[in-house]
């Protein structure tokens, strides 16, 4: 008889101020960055050409995702020195908002450089 170990994604393990604290920042981000393309679609155009001349955007944006960082790490710092049993689940989801957030400024940045 074969044993068969089900699969579970650690992502829906976690707890929810877990989820709060791994996907504020994204949907923010995503939400910022929608307004601020859709701004300039409107008032622009298509022409992402002089997109780059709004770098205090994005530096603000910059500045959001060090702000992320910093209460990701208070937080995970918060679960290890609580002895919380799910910290393995609650590191996936931490960095998965991570890399959420870097994937938009990256798109940000893609954005500025290819025009």
């Amino acid at each position: 008889m074969q044993i068969a170990h089900p699969f579970h994604l650690e992502l829906r393990h976690a707890t929810i101020p877990t989820y709060i604290v791994s996907y504020v920042f994204p949907v923010l981000f995503v939400l910022y960055e929608l307004y601020r393309v859709g701004q300039w679609i409107a008032t622009q155009g298509f022409h992402f050409a002089a997109f780059k001349e709004m770098g205090y955007e994005y530096l603000l944006m910059l500045t959001f995702f060090a702000i992320q960082l910093a209460v990701q790490a208070a937080f995970l710092v918060w679960t290890w020195l609580g002895r919380h049993p799910d910290l393995e689940h609650r590191l996936g989801n931490l960095t998965l908002g991570l890399v959420a957030s870097a994937a938009v400024l990256a798109f940000d940045y893609a954005l500025q450089v290819a025009f």
